[in-house]
């Protein structure tokens, strides 16, 4: 790939870029810029050397010179977007001068020249056609111009929508964060957390938690502020990492010399809707929808009448965009009845009426929805007469007491119903009534989903973009831009008040959100150019329930004691109530997230001869934070545990329950993360010749471990042949308290508490170099073929939430019922009830938490960096100077994924009638570890054709067709620790057969944009052949209790499991 040339004439910039690495300051590219290349020629074809070569920027005046080199080669890079004419002179030759050229992101326009001969005071001037074949790089991409992201209909004007205009692209996975509503896409089948949004070259992306914005960008612009955006999907130069998925790089608009504004309304109404399906089956009428988005941009040179004028100098460029929706937000929930109600919440009739029968181990049988007598629970057991009923257990097959069990073993829990179904009004909790009151009447007769609702949304966003550009002279320029948003939201629940009701993501919901870039580019001469960055985004994220800064201690009001009165803790707490709808808040509110990301970056840019050298290096110093206690109010579950047929369920007794009186609470901690990211890179265009043109690249990133500031984090590392299972903690933190029961469970499961002076708790990959090649060859003047490959790293997924969201510095106390005839009990000894279960829990310390409930949460020490092996072979040919045709081979191959398995499980599929809990490897803790192994991986391969044709004769279209093929692959825990007892005859066991679908791109995707007469009359059609991906799986038996590979139906002999006893 290099040769030893190669290296000798490139050893010199690489180690001024690794010395870089341990300085203060780093260089990285400008990564939103082009370049113009060509060869001045005389007009029989021979090459000219030094001719004055001059370029000159049509909207701002600003103008460079060059001289062409032996080969008549001449280069001008980093070149700002925008429109030019290029020029080229010399003694005993016309000048010739080439006008309307173009400059896009990232694009390399050749601009070549055949001077005749004659006087230099005479010039010939060239309308140019902008190049139709991408003949000087082979990345895989598209470029979005501002005709076509002001003309296309956007719904919310989110640009990044536009993406999806490109092969190879479509919506990423459904989530539970609204990712896919606000333009989340993936890349030729690659995680959408994987790609790398840019703004002016500087970094965009979002770094929360879990997304808690919606977004994988931090600012949005308005389509009017966007210059133009590039996608690029494969092979890309070695100027670009962090990610390994797509990067999207946008470009705000600058000034220029002549003023240029624009204004916009756009509405959307109920007005012009009908009402939906469940607005009508609710009978509650169509909801409210008022969608209104303004604003306005200006842009131009800088001008103070009588004291200055920027023509040619100074520009500014300015945009305002405000959001106002009100949309009623469609509810179906089910409220205590009215016949519920009237009684006092004696009466529970109605429930009587649902349907189904359940029987107990006495062989009674009564209708779904009969209230059972907690008060009544006792056991039954076989042969032996029930003292209360009269009745013994039947035997026989389908019984608790099959034939041959022995006289006096239990059959089970029975208890008795409440006649008529109705509950002794002085049994009922007082609490609990008043809570019950909370719930609004029924406005139907349904037993179940019988009230309806549609409250408002309410959205009140604005945002802003301010840029200025400075033209020092033809040696220096610089920008400043600064961008801003925030966006308040309130997403309401189908009750008002404190009953509220709503999901997680209801509630008061604000993002505030800068992004600043400062850049200088400074001109050497003009072969040597250097540009210095610095970069700045912070988002501030909020998500409370209703009432959270309501500290008057609501919960009091019903009895509820001991719920933390702190800011953001307002508000009810979460009940969940089986047959009726949630009251209260959710859990996991409130949610308070932050990222901040700062990073400096240089880029110096040297012409060659025939090579376009580029080196620099770049630092990103990342932090975040969160607060999310997932029970800081309490949370309650009543599940009709105590009011049905024991062991059973379905009857949605759970109101009865509460009436007749298990409960989790959560510590109120804040986790302050960090950590950084330093890359290094040199990248060598080098154009052999009139036809060939090879792209050489080496980056090196090394993306720090996450340490938590004050050092809350802790590590679980299973059992090992090498060495037992450690709880890794910081000696910062070494001194955190544990009960003594937790000390014990985990010696007795031989897992040792260990305290580590490294701050991460583990280690992360130094050596992560990727090497990047790409061939571009002129085949004829209108067929082009190219071919590209690389490696790429991608250590940035948000995945941060495993080791430090972990017991003892994260955890909830719960406390579920243990039998069906037992109260609940609490740690102090205390029964509980809905009043005394916060109290009994207080102090929250990790003291009082048990191991049952510390599922602990690991991730592998030597943190793998996922990469991507992406490769690419296109063929492009040119219909006419504005069609083009294109035919592409697209493929990757991931390895590290990192996918969550279970070290706690079972190792072995197990006999019916076995307790999965005595073989786990822990059975004093919970089942539920999480562990994050960097084991999963991926292939990807795709055909994509592509028709574009620019705009002509007021038409314009982009077209393309890709049929993928996207597999993901993971090992799970159990995969390698199968138990000799099992065999598989016929199919091996192992996760690596077992591969389930991925992101795979839309199969076929049409978009034709057009314009008639030079107005925007566009539209963007897409028609999707292939549906958004699935994952095949099969269920077994909860008996097996084992997770194991699931492997979908096959073809092939099915396998055969043998069992073996002895």
């Amino acid at each position: 790939m290099f040769t030893p040339v190669f290296y000798k004439k490139l050893a010199p910039i690489f180690a001024f870029t690794t010395l870089g690495l341990v300085a203060p300051r780093n260089m990285l590219a400008q990564v939103d810029t082009g370049a113009i290349s060509g060869t001045v020629k005389d007009a029989s074809g021979g090459v000219i050397p030094g001719a004055k070569v001059t370029i000159i920027n049509e909207d701002t005046g600003l103008s460079i010179s060059t001289t062409s080199g032996s080969a008549g080669e001449y280069v001008f890079s980093p070149v700002k977007i925008g429109h030019y004419s290029v020029s080229a002179e010399i003694k005993s030759f016309q000048r010739v001068q080439q006008n309307n050229v173009t400059v896009a992101v990232q694009q390399r326009v050749v601009v070549d020249f055949a001077l005749p001969p004659g006087q230099t005071t005479e010039t010939v001037v060239v309308n140019a056609e902008p190049p139709a074949l991408q003949t000087q790089d082979a990345s895989v991409g598209q470029v979005i111009g501002e005709r076509t992201v002001d003309a296309l209909p956007l719904n919310g004007r989110n640009f990044t929508f536009l993406a999806q205009l490109a092969a190879g692209v479509t919506q990423g996975q459904q989530d539970t964060r609204g990712l896919g509503a606000s333009g989340s896409f993936a890349a030729n089948g690659l995680r959408p957390a994987q790609n790398n949004y840019l703004l002016d070259g500087i970094d965009n992306n979002v770094e929360l938690v879990d997304f808690l914005n919606g977004t994988h960008f931090v600012v949005r612009p308005p389509v009017d502020a966007i210059q133009e955006f590039k996608i690029q999907t494969n092979s890309f130069s070695a100027e670009f990492g962090r990610s390994a998925g797509a990067i999207l790089n946008a470009t705000i608009k600058s000034g220029t010399n002549d003023f240029h504004g624009t204004l916009w309304e756009f509405v959307r109404n109920d007005k012009f809707d009908a009402a939906n399906f469940f607005e009508n089956s609710q009978g509650i009428g169509k909801g409210e929808f008022r969608q209104n988005q303004f604003g306005g941009s200006i842009g131009g040179p800088v001008i103070i009448p009588h004291i200055y004028s920027g023509k040619h100098k100074t520009f500014f460029f300015f945009d305002y965009e405000g959001t106002r929706i009100r949309q009623a937000v469609p509810y179906a929930s089910t409220v205590p009845t009215a016949l519920e109600r009237s009684s006092g919440y004696t009466n529970f009739s109605e429930l009587l009426t649902q349907g189904g029968a359940q029987t107990d181990v006495l062989g009674r049988t009564t209708p779904l929805g009969q209230v059972f007598d907690p008060a009544t629970t006792r056991t039954v057991s076989c042969g032996v007469v029930d003292p209360v009923t009269g009745m013994t257990p039947p035997s026989g097959p389908n019984t608790s007491c099959p034939a041959g069990t022995p006289n006096g073993t239990p059959a089970g829990f029975v208890r008795e119903p409440f006649a008529g179904n109705i509950v002794p009004s002085n049994r009922l909790d007082q609490g609990a009534i008043a809570l019950l009151n909370l719930f609004p009447a029924p406005n139907n007769s349904q037993l179940f989903t019988n009230f309806g609702s549609n409250p408002a949304l309410k959205v009140d966003a604005k945002q802003f973009d301010a840029r200025g550009d400075q033209n020092f002279g033809d040696k220096d320029q610089m920008f400043v831009r600064v961008s801003y948003s925030d966006t308040p939201e309130f997403i309401p629940g189908p009750f008002s008040g404190i009953a509220d009701g709503g999901s997680f993501s209801a509630g008061d919901q604000t993002a505030t959100a800068w992004n600043i870039a400062l850049s200088e580019t400074h001109a050497f001469s003009s072969f040597l150019v250097n540009e210095a960055r610095l970069g700045v985004n912070r988002i501030a994220t909020t998500r409370v329930q209703p009432f959270s800064n309501d500290l008057s201690n609501i919960p009091g009001r019903f009895g509820i004691q001991a719920v933390p009165q702190v800011p953001f803790n307002g508000g009810l707490g979460t009940i969940f109530i089986t047959g009726l709808n949630t009251l209260g808040s959710n859990q996991f509110l409130p949610s308070v997230e932050t990222s901040l990301t700062t990073q400096y970056m240089d880029n110096l840019t040297k012409v060659w001869g025939r090579h376009t050298l580029k080196t620099g290096f770049e630092h990103q110093r990342l932090r975040f934070t969160i607060l999310q206690p997932p029970s800081g109010r309490g949370a309650w579950s009543f599940s009709g545990v105590y009011t049905e047929v024991p062991s059973t369920g379905g009857g949605n007794t759970g109101l009865a329950q509460m009436l007749l009186t298990p409960i989790q609470a959560s510590n109120y901690a804040n986790t302050d993360m960090g950590r950084n990211y330093n890359a290094a890179y040199i990248q060598d265009d080098w154009k052999v010749n009139s036809k060939l043109t090879l792209n050489l690249g080496l980056r090196w990133e090394y993306f720090g471990q996450i340490v938590e500031r004050y050092g809350a984090s802790t590590n679980f590392q299973p059992v090992s042949p090498s060495s037992p299972a450690q709880f890794l903690l910081t000696k910062k933190r070494c001194d955190v308290p544990f009960s003594a029961d937790f000390k014990a469970a985990a010696a007795t499961d031989n897992i040792n508490i260990v305290c580590l002076s490294n701050p991460g708790l583990g280690e992360s990959q130094k050596g992560n170099f990727g090497p990047r090649i790409g061939i571009a060859y002129r085949v004829t003047p209108k067929f082009v073929a190219r071919a590209g490959a690389g490696l790429f790293y991608g250590g940035f997924e948000n995945s941060v939430i495993g080791t430090y969201f972990d017991f003892p510095f994260q955890f909830n106390l719960v406390f579920p019922s243990l039998a069906p005839n037992a109260p609940i009990p609490f740690s102090n000894g205390a029964i509980g009830t809905l009043e005394t279960g916060m109290s009994a829990v207080t102090p929250i310390t990790s003291g009082a938490a048990e191991p049952a409930g510390a599922g602990l949460v690991g991730q592998d020490f030597h943190l793998k960096t996922p990469y991507t092996q992406s490769y690419n072979l296109t063929l492009q040919y040119e219909l006419s100077p504005s069609q083009t045709v294109q035919a592409a081979y697209v493929g990757n191959g991931v390895r590290h994924l990192g996918v969550y398995i279970n070290p706690n499980s079972p190792s072995q599929i197990l006999p019916p009638g076995l307790n999965s809990f005595d073989f786990s490897p822990y059975p004093d803790f919970p089942t539920g570890f999480i562990y994050t192994s960097f084991a999963g991986n991926s292939y990807y391969h795709s055909l994509q054709l592509n028709y574009e044709r620019r705009l002509s004769a007021g038409l314009q279209v982009l077209a393309n067709l890709c049929s993928p093929d996207s597999v993901f692959r993971e090992i799970t825990a159990s995969a390698t620790s199968i138990s000799p007892r099992f065999s598989i005859s016929a199919a091996p066991m192992n996760c690596r057969s077992a591969p389930g679908s991925a992101i795979s791109p839309t199969a076929g995707r049409l978009s034709t944009p057009y314009w008639e007469a030079g107005r925007p009359t566009g539209f963007s059609h897409s028609r999707t052949v292939s549906l958004l991906p699935f994952t095949a799986s099969i269920k077994r038996p909860r008996v097996l209790a084992a997770t194991l590979c699931s492997f979908p139906d096959r073809t092939s002999t099915p396998a055969r499991i043998t069992w073996t006893t002895g």
